[in-house]
């Protein structure tokens, strides 16, 4: 496994372990009761995993500070999924909307060819165009094509909704506390993507 990836599986599992049960609780106790509760939580893991990326290894963050960025992006997410229509009328109706782009999400990543599937993955983790290419010993210029087409074939605007669909769809298993499996680090499909990935992949 390459360096970026160890860092980053290990950032994630970090988060996991450390923070997991203190971004479930949040979000339960924001949402009250309410559905969606999985959808927001892994937003929320995708935030904190994206925010410590961003500000760089070799330092531990306080419980507090991690707490703030888990706070703050549930008020960001509650205003704009909740309190910005009709109140829990327009929040069901939206959770059901986020139920059908997530199935449509799922039969759009099994028309990708392996080698999209593993860029996609790769995303997922929050790496740059740069950082895939050197994981996958492909040029930067070739991942830029993937995503291109990754964008297109999903139909999903923007990189950051791309790599939280991925981050979504593709590591669920670290995120619930599972065992991901050993060909999940070096960008093979996995958990519950395997088995389906692979049997195409052979006919």
């Amino acid at each position: 496994m390459s360096n970026v990836l160890e860092r980053h599986n290990s950032l994630m599992e970090r988060i996991v372990r450390d923070y997991g049960a203190m971004i479930r609780t949040a979000a339960e106790n924001a949402l009250k009761g309410q559905p969606g509760v999985d959808d927001i939580i892994a937003e929320v893991h995708f935030a904190v995993f994206s925010t410590l990326r961003r500000l760089g290894d070799g330092w531990s963050p306080s419980r507090s500070f991690v707490s703030t960025v888990v706070n703050n992006h549930l008020n960001d997410l509650l205003w704009q999924r909740c309190w910005d229509g009709d109140g829990l009328v327009a929040f069901r109706k939206r959770q059901a909307e986020l139920t059908l782009q997530r199935e449509e999400m799922l039969a759009h990543v099994h028309t990708l060819t392996p080698a999209e599937f593993k860029v996609f993955r790769l995303l997922g983790l929050g790496l740059s165009n740069q950082e895939i290419g050197d994981c996958l010993f492909i040029s930067p210029l070739t991942v830029r094509t993937h995503v291109k087409r990754l964008h297109a074939k999903c139909d999903v605007k923007g990189r950051a909704r791309l790599a939280l669909t991925a981050y979504q769809l593709c590591h669920r298993e670290l995120r619930e506390g599972l065992a991901v499996e050993p060909g999940a680090v070096d960008g093979e499909p996995a958990g519950y993507l395997h088995a389906e990935m692979l049997s195409r992949q052979a006919s």
